[in-house]
This record gives structure tokens, C-alpha cells and sequence, in this order.
């Protein structure tokens, strides 16, 4: 068979690049991003594949035949054609496949195929993607607020993530009042004369600010201490007279609250990891020429997400490590992870006792993501054990929101506070908000609104001891903002040492690999063909 080249076209209507070929085409590629997979006795398999943007390539010793697209392997007897021609047979296709698709994978990789429609946000999205493979678990499930300005994309990349789950786990809710959350869901239960709602390996999305009050109602429900909680809420008869109604809700779901509101109480803030989309210039640059694609062609967009070759991988590895049933990641080496975070954390504070559960969720996480490659204890087949790259993936993508996490703080908010707040009264000792509002405007090029600045940010520093306000002696109308004592001394600001011994601040940047981020216009290898 001989070689047949690639013809690089452009689709007019939205500026993508289409790639066609025939489809008995073939090309010796090299070894970059193979996935080779062993048997017992450590000889080669005899197939193997990889796949990238453009499509799978399977291979037996020198002779390897693709890029093959979805469609193409959709089609009757594709496993059959490619075995005869490698000269193998079609199970070994098959099996190729999903040792493909349960290979080893890192958090580089996984954000990479997470970028196809979320630009940048790199420990944003794989904290919510993780938190999602959680869900799967018997109960280390865990929480996420999303609180960012206006149209930063909370609600998008919650929901962009959520897709890559089966449908039937995902519960999106656009709002829900305080009761109704009660109310509406679940099935009446004739025998115990009450309303069960199970929301067990349930991702559920409040895509709208949630009512305060709903918050504080799902309080227990969101620490996640029993699995069966009894709720007694007050309803109306249909005479008007008001009546108990008892809600027992099981399990523990994975809760997602989008919130434009930088300011929540403790009592939630401690209960999740505190999220925040990217804005700067990079990012929204990424972000409009990908909506351009979109809506420019939203056919040709929604048929490229569709058939997008290594995120269907990533859904049927999500799929896998649901049908595994795994009921718990065992992490046999507890106290060395104790002993990593206390060094981090010389001054403990109660909050730590909820802080330190979401390393080990990380942890969890990351070995649930490559369950096929981690070892179980003897005789019990539900439980996997971590490994040290578990735990130091966990440290790492923990490091990147510590700071503003652990002070309560959205990392919006912490960000504002760390490069422009802070270097102003630095500079300056005593700023007024006017002078706090300019010195943003010449930083991001855009204007912060007063009256958040007002009446959240600087409360929620003030609130956690960074800053101080006081009126100005010379006008009582205004106020000057000052850094406290403990901010002055930088004492807040925490480290986490990577495993190889990097310093990683709580705003590191995504690594080299990752950037710069490849844009629609000029699309990378697999972009919106």
C-alpha cells in the first residue's frame, strides 16, 4: 500500500481547516505520544494505538495505518479491514483500543484535551474535571464554588467539563429557591412517609447565583459527615394550613455553585475548593477568536466537538472508571502526606481540618483517573492504592489555589489584592479606593466596578486581616485603605514545595508545556477541522 498524502482545505465559513484523505490511507509516523502497553510476561503487544486531534493510528511492529477519524472507525466492519491489512485479527484491534484508552495519563495531557474549549484556566478545570471523577467514588466527594465577575465564564467551564460525564449524572439547576430544592426533587416513599432524594455519584450545577439561604439549608448536606440526613421543612396544605414534610436525602453528590458574589460566609467557603476564571488579556483574547468559530459556523463547530477524536477518548475513560465500581483509593503512606502538609502549615487553624481532606481527595482523584495502572489490596478488588505521583500531582495542583483558598478568598479577589492592592500601599502607605480603581484600570486595561470594590473585595480582605480602612482625617466622607500589620510583615503568603523540591507559590502559572495556547486562527495539529 502505498502512501497517500494529506490535503489541507479551509471550511469559508468559519475559517477552519478541514483535512481530508482517503480512507485506505496510511503513513509511518514517529514514536511522539505512543502508547505501548505490556502483558504479563513483559513482551509487546502485538497492535497498538495512539490517538491525537487528527484522528488514531494503529500499529503492528514497523507498520502503523491512520490517521483514522471517528466516522471511520463508526463504520461496519472497520475492526475486520484494519486487521486484515496489519495482518492481525479484529480483537486485537479491539483490545488496542481500550488499552489506549486506559493508558497512563497526566495532568498536562488532561488539560490539554480540556483546552479545546476552555482557554488557559489550567488549574481551574482540572481541580472541576477531578472533583467530577470524585463523584464515582463511595464518599470523597467534594464541593466547588465558582465566584468570578459577570460573564467570566463561571457557568462555561463548569458546564464545558460537566460534558465530558455521562448525561444522567450531571444535574444542571439554573436556580432553585431556599424550599424548593426540597420539594421538587426525589420520589415519595408511601411506606416511611416521606420524600427520598438520592443524590448518590450525582454532579450537580447551580449555573445562577444560589439563594444564601439554600446555602445554609444544604450545609450539612455539603460536609459531607452522613450519609443519610433527615430534613423536616414546612409546607402548605391544600387548605393553607402549614404541615411538616420530611426529606431524607442519600448520598453525597458533587455540588457546583456559580456565583458572581465574592463574598459568602465561612460556613461555605471552608465546605469547597474556591474557584475563579482566568480574565487576563491572553485568555480573552483565546476565548474570542474560539466564540468567533463557534458562532461564526456553529454547525462545523458542534460537529468538530462531536467527533473530536481525543476528547471522546477522555469521555470513555470517564465511562470506564465509572463502570469499575471502585469504592475507595487507599493511601497507605497517611502520615507522610500529614507530615508534607503541617511543613507547609506552621500556624494550624481549624480550617486546616477541611483543608488537608482535599489533598487526599486530590490524591484520590488522580489515582481513580489511572485506576488500571494502580495496584489493589489482596482481596478486594474495589479499592485501588495511590502512588507518590499521585500524591505529588495532588500537592502540586492543590499548590496552585492554597493561598486564596485557604484565607477564604475567591482567587479573584486574592489576585486583585496580591497585584494591585497590595504593591499600591507598598508604595504608598494609605490609597483611596479612586486611586485602588485607577491604579486596576492602568494594570488590566479595564475598568472595576465601584461598588464591588466597595462592598466586596475590600470587605473580604478586611475580613481576613490584610487590610485596614479607616476615614480620612481630612475628609470623613472618604476612606483610606492601609495594609495591616500581618500583611505588611507578608506573613499570609504560604509556599508549596513541589516533590523535586520547586518553590510553586499558589499562583504559579501553567506550565511551559501548555503555553502559549494554540488559537482557532492558527490551529495546531487537530484543531476545529
Amino acid at each position: 500500500m502505498s502512501e497517500s498524502s494529506i490535503k489541507r482545505q479551509t471550511c469559508r465559513p468559519c475559517g477552519l481547516s478541514v483535512l481530508e484523505r482517503r480512507r485506505d490511507s496510511w503513513r509511518p509516523l514517529g514514536n511522539d505520544h505512543l502508547s505501548r502497553t505490556t502483558i504479563g510476561d513483559g513482551t509487546m503487544t502485538e497492535v497498538s494505538r495512539r490517538i491525537s486531534d487528527l484522528g488514531s493510528w494503529y500499529k503492528k511492529e514497523e507498520k502503523e495505518l491512520g490517521p483514522f477519524t471517528i466516522k471511520d472507525e463508526r463504520e461496519a466492519d472497520f475492526d475486520k479491514k484494519l486487521a486484515q491489512q496489519l495482518g492481525a485479527t479484529a480483537e486485537d484491534i479491539e483490545k488496542a483500543r481500550q488499552d489506549d484508552i486506559n493508558r497512563p495519563i497526566t495532568d498536562r495531557e488532561l488539560a490539554e484535551i480540556l483546552d479545546t474549549t476552555i482557554r488557559q484556566d489550567y488549574e481551574t478545570k482540572l481541580i472541576l474535571l477531578k472533583a467530577g471523577i470524585l463523584t464515582f467514588s463511595a464518599q470523597d466527594q467534594v464541593n466547588l464554588i465558582m465566584s468570578g465577575e459577570a460573564a467570566g465564564g463561571k457557568s462555561y467551564i463548569s458546564l464545558e467539563v460537566a460534558s465530558f460525564f455521562p448525561e444522567d449524572v450531571v444535574m444542571i439547576v439554573g436556580t432553585s429557591s431556599p424550599t424548593a430544592f426540597f420539594h421538587d426533587f426525589g420520589q415519595w416513599d408511601q411506606e416511611r412517609k416521606l420524600r427520598v432524594i438520592d443524590l448518590s455519584r450525582r454532579i450537580i450545577i447551580l449555573t445562577d447565583q444560589p439563594h444564601p439561604l439554600l446555602l445554609q439549608k444544604l450545609r450539612a448536606l455539603l460536609s459531607h459527615d452522613i450519609k443519610e440526613l433527615l430534613y423536616k421543612v414546612t409546607d402548605r396544605s391544600k387548605s393553607g394550613a402549614h404541615r411538616t414534610k420530611n426529606v431524607l436525602i442519600i448520598g453525597f453528590p458533587t455540588f457546583i455553585f456559580c456565583s458572581a458574589k465574592t463574598i459568602l460566609e465561612d460556613q461555605e467557603l471552608t465546605r469547597a475548593f474556591i474557584l475563579s476564571p482566568e480574565t487576563s488579556r491572553e485568555k480573552l483574547d483565546e476565548s474570542l477568536r474560539m466564540l468567533a468559530a463557534k458562532v461564526g459556523h456553529r454547525a462545523a463547530f458542534a460537529e468538530w466537538i462531536r467527533n473530536h477524536p481525543r476528547r471522546l477518548w477522555l469521555k470513555q475513560r470517564i465511562q470506564n472508571i465509572r463502570n469499575a465500581m471502585l469504592h475507595d483509593v487507599i493511601i497507605e503512606d497517611e502520615e507522610a502526606v500529614y507530615k508534607r502538609f503541617v511543613a507547609q502549615h506552621p500556624h494550624l487553624a481549624p480550617r486546616h481540618q477541611r483543608d488537608l481532606p482535599r489533598i487526599f481527595a486530590l490524591i484520590k482523584a488522580n489515582a481513580l483517573l489511572n485506576f488500571s495502572h494502580r495496584k489493589r489490596p489482596e482481596g478486594n478488588d474495589r479499592c485501588i492504592i495511590a502512588t507518590q505521583e499521585d500524591i505529588d500531582s495532588a500537592f502540586t495542583l492543590y499548590g496552585m489555589v492554597a493561598e486564596s483558598n485557604e484565607l477564604g478568598l475567591a482567587p479573584e479577589v486574592f489576585q486583585i489584592y496580591r497585584d494591585i492592592i497590595r504593591p499600591l500601599l507598598l508604595e504608598k502607605q494609605m490609597a483611596t479606593r479612586q486611586q485602588i480603581l485607577g491604579a486596576y484600570y492602568h494594570t488590566y486595561g479595564r475598568f472595576l466596578n465601584e461598588q464591588k470594590l466597595r462592598r466586596e473585595i475590600l470587605p473580604a480582605l478586611e475580613a481576613r486581616g490584610l487590610i485596614t480602612q479607616e476615614p480620612d482625617p481630612a475628609d470623613k466622607r472618604r476612606m483610606l485603605v492601609s495594609l495591616s500589620d500581618v500583611a505588611q510583615e507578608n506573613i499570609v503568603v504560604s509556599t508549596v514545595i513541589h516533590a523535586e523540591g520547586d518553590s510553586i507559590t499558589g499562583q504559579t502559572s501553567i506550565p511551559a508545556v501548555i503555553t502559549p495556547q494554540t488559537t482557532i486562527s492558527q490551529p495546531r495539529e487537530g484543531s476545529p477541522q
